[in-house]
């Protein structure tokens, strides 16, 4: 009976560890005048090594990977037609797309998403009417099972018109519950970012109503940026010069706050790049502007702070994650930075860099073999 158990168990964790088994995709589309290349690179999630894998021309830069059961798709689109290629299990595409879908819309498609959950996708739309709003449209398509072919409903399921705020475009976090809405209020003696939100149906794929997140207050004579997670809001802005901000951080479920300004954390109070919160919604990255150093919060919503992390990245790069949260990307002046991570600490490990080229457009995946 013990023999039987043990091997019970040993069976439970082989299966678990197959099952766990993964490959990290890391996706760069290059732009070169008009010509457009798809460079696909495995990562090594210990070591942080990446390895080309895979080359070819597309049509376009701009790139939504989706994983759908065990089938691998990449979505390349531009704002006239949107391309659907397969891929195999190291997430390299098929060298020619098993469909092209043109939108046909009255003007070019400014965003277009798919839905992690693998059902829905969205295009939006923008101009600018008669009485000088900004408007914004968006329609609905549904998503093969089994092709990852894409399907118009002729559906719109969303419209927008407002004045001073206008849509700057849409994205998903690790769920498709809810799209997310950039926005940015440009009205008089006003620069304010923020980002409003769409529930999702996920039976039919239409969108509720437009929800406000938040918008970050600001005048014209300092900075501001926000970011956005499932759970999490990050508004962050200064007034005037460095050590002058102020960082606030809300649990959207809970309603938990996290303040942080200089003389909590140093670079709470100066100027930041594009923040960036890690899938997980345990951490924040903050790219200081004046100090040209991104620094790592952990946040503890227990004691209502931010605590800084053990790492520091150098410069104030782009920043991505793989779905998994063991990997961070970075990127700026040509160089691509591929770190390892630990969310429970906020610790940035081994890190190695290799050099891109011309105009780039990057997206990540994690397949589960």
């Amino acid at each position: 009976m013990l023999r039987a158990s043990i091997l019970f168990v040993l069976v439970g964790l082989l299966a678990t560890e197959c099952f766990a088994s993964s490959v990290e995709v890391l996706y760069v589309a290059e732009r070169q005048n008009q010509s457009f290349t798809l460079l696909t690179y495995n990562v090594n999630p210990q070591t942080a090594v990446a390895t080309q894998v895979g080359t070819m021309s597309v049509p376009s830069a701009s790139i939504d990977p989706l994983t759908i059961g065990s089938k691998h798709f990449v979505y390349i689109w531009n704002g006239s037609s949107v391309w659907v290629y397969p891929t195999n299990s190291k997430g390299i595409p098929a060298a020619r797309a098993t469909q092209q879908l043109k939108f046909n819309f009255a003007y070019p498609v400014f965003s277009f998403v798919v839905d992690p959950d693998g059902k829905f996708a969205y295009a939006a739309i923008g101009w600018t009417d008669s009485q000088g709003n900004s408007d914004v449209s968006i329609s609905l398509f549904t998503i093969d099972q089994t092709s990852g072919g894409l399907t118009s409903t002729q559906k719109v399921v969303a419209t927008y018109s407002n004045y001073y705020t206008y849509l700057i475009g849409f994205s998903f976090g690790v769920s498709g519950h809810r799209l997310f809405a950039r926005n940015f209020d440009d009205g008089p003696y006003t620069c304010m970012p923020g980002y409003d939100f769409y529930g999702v149906n996920q039976t039919t794929g239409d969108l509720g109503p437009l929800t406000s997140l938040i918008q970050q207050n600001a005048d014209c004579g300092g900075t501001a940026t926000v970011a956005v997670s499932d759970t999490l809001t990050a508004g962050q802005s200064t007034c005037c010069s460095s050590g002058s901000g102020y960082l606030n951080i809300t649990n959207v479920v809970t309603n938990q706050q996290i303040g942080c300004q200089a003389s909590d954390l140093a670079f709470c109070g100066d100027d930041s790049g594009v923040l960036a919160f890690d899938p997980s919604s345990k951490n924040i990255f903050y790219p200081d502007a004046d100090l040209k150093k991104t620094f790592v919060g952990h946040l503890d919503f227990t004691n209502s702070k931010l605590i800084q992390g053990p790492s520091t990245i150098s410069g104030v790069p782009l920043i991505y994650f793989s779905p998994d949260n063991l990997l961070v990307y970075t990127y700026k002046a040509d160089w691509m930075r591929v770190y390892t991570f630990q969310a429970s600490t906020g610790k940035l490990s081994v890190h190695t860099g290799f050099r891109l080229s011309g105009r780039v457009t990057v997206a990540t995946t994690t397949l589960y073999e």
